[in-house]
């Protein structure tokens, strides 16, 4: 923790103003404050701006929303205007949502998450079609632009299908966040690349080359990163997805269905479905640590199956959700979405996001199932996309985007802090989000009056 800077003595004549120890203020004010208020706050003096960029704040504030326990938090996004997108945040069964940042130069329909949560506080937001990448904190609004790269062969032309796939995960060894980038460039070469945040230095090859035709099953989407073991990167090859005729598919057919790259090491490897469902149709998720498998029975069960990868390299049945069994109109409901992969667990619940920007949560113990969240209650939603979802987990962190921007490094994201909320079409009562909000409310301006004080 920076010391605090000499302050100048009052003069005898002026009341005293009460001061309260930089260490004080710190840890037990503004780790409780907003993220994008403790940006704000780095303008005060320099030993603020050191303390509130340090890795010590960093974890503090953490420890202090771990400890609140407060409901998970959707973070949803939308066109609120032509060529710009929005994000909010909005808890579980709330009447409110609050917008995030507003992005002016950024294309909502075009927009792919690098996951159903952020890394280590950081989000990865990308087109595929356009071959554009941005790594930011979505609390904060800081953001990095990463440099050009090579593009990627498109399969459908003018469609969503790329044959290439990007995500964000986290290497322990060298302490930075990294961006993997799976594709099949114009001259038909199978190739990966990589991104480190903080070493830069523009994208470099992997150590291993990846395996024949491994990005011919792309189709877009992100790959599943898991911190365990080093780090590791799960991509789903759907290869009888991209090609229709029997002896294309066995042309480029893969050893198994999922792909996997280690960050530790570097080297690809495979990993084999449950026998007895791979040959369904199925995506891939983290829930609670773990991989796994979301696999759509509905037309031979009318049901959807989670399985998850353990430790010991097996698959294990998590849970199987009966929709025959639901109420009709919760059946019907839950039932019409073309993708639903889990977001994680609360409560001893599962929670379930749809591709109708929804999130139902179920019970294991009496296959129940419950629409906690919707897009719809809020704005008027988009179509379902073309790749993935448009909701995820939102975690308030503090997280920096890059310890040490290089120089002429700038995000180049027109990226504007949010100040409004939305308020549910439904109705319904939102007096604990007002008295939340008076509370920080009340907390901030006495906040703010001590730091008048303070400096003049």
């Amino acid at each position: 923790m920076p010391r605090p800077s000499k302050r100048p003595r009052p003069d005898h004549d002026e009341p005293a103003v009460p001061v309260l120890p930089d260490e004080v203020i710190v840890e037990q004010i503004l780790t409780r404050a907003p993220a994008a208020d403790t940006v704000r706050f780095q303008a005060v003096c320099r030993s603020w701006r050191a303390a509130l960029t340090s890795h010590h704040f960093v974890q503090a504030y953490q420890a202090v929303r771990e400890a609140a326990a407060h409901p998970p938090e959707i973070v949803f996004f939308a066109p609120p205007t032509a060529g710009s997108t929005a994000f909010y945040s909005s808890s579980l069964n709330q009447a409110t949502a609050r917008e995030l940042v507003t992005v002016g130069n950024l294309r909502a329909r075009d927009v792919v998450l690098s996951g159903i949560k952020p890394c280590r506080g950081l989000t990865l937001l990308f087109q595929p079609s356009e071959n554009a990448y941005h790594v930011c904190n979505l609390s904060t609004g800081e953001h990095v632009t990463l440099p050009p790269c090579s593009p990627a062969w498109r399969e459908i032309t003018n469609g969503p299908c790329v044959l290439s796939s990007a995500g964000l995960g986290f290497d322990p060894a060298a302490g930075e966040h990294v961006v993997v980038r799976l594709f099949e460039d114009l001259s038909r070469r199978q190739r990966c690349e990589v991104f480190g945040l903080r070493s830069g230095g523009g994208w470099r090859p992997v150590a291993v080359p990846p395996p024949p035709h491994a990005a011919k099953g792309l189709i877009g989407l992100p790959p599943v990163f898991l911190p365990d073991d080093g780090g590791c990167f799960y991509w789903h090859i759907n290869t009888g997805f991209n090609f229709a005729g029997s002896e294309e598919r066995q042309h480029y057919a893969t050893p198994e269905p999922i792909l996997s790259l280690s960050v530790a090491t570097g080297e690809f490897g495979w990993v084999r479905m449950p026998e007895e469902r791979a040959r369904h149709a199925f995506r891939l998720a983290e829930l609670d640590g773990e991989l796994c498998a979301s696999v759509d029975m509905r037309l031979l069960a009318e049901q959807y199956e989670l399985w998850v990868r353990t430790p010991a390299a097996s698959w294990s049945l998590r849970c199987q959700i009966s929709l025959a069994s639901l109420p009709r109109p919760m059946r019907e409901a839950f039932g019409r979405c073309i993708r639903v992969l889990p977001l994680g667990s609360w409560g001893g619940k599962i929670l379930l996001g749809t591709s109708r920007h929804e999130v139902y949560a179920y019970d294991p113990e009496n296959n129940g199932v419950d629409r906690v969240f919707s897009v719809q209650e809020f704005m008027d939603a988009p179509r379902e996309p073309d790749l993935l979802l448009n909701i995820a987990m939102h975690e308030e962190t503090v997280a920096s985007v890059r310890r040490r921007p290089s120089a002429g490094d700038v995000g180049r994201l027109k990226m504007k802090l949010g100040r409004s909320s939305v308020a549910s079409r439904g109705g319904g009562t939102a007096d604990q989000h007002r008295q939340d909000s008076t509370v920080a409310l009340g907390a901030t301006m006495a906040l703010l009056r001590y730091i008048v004080n303070r400096h003049n």
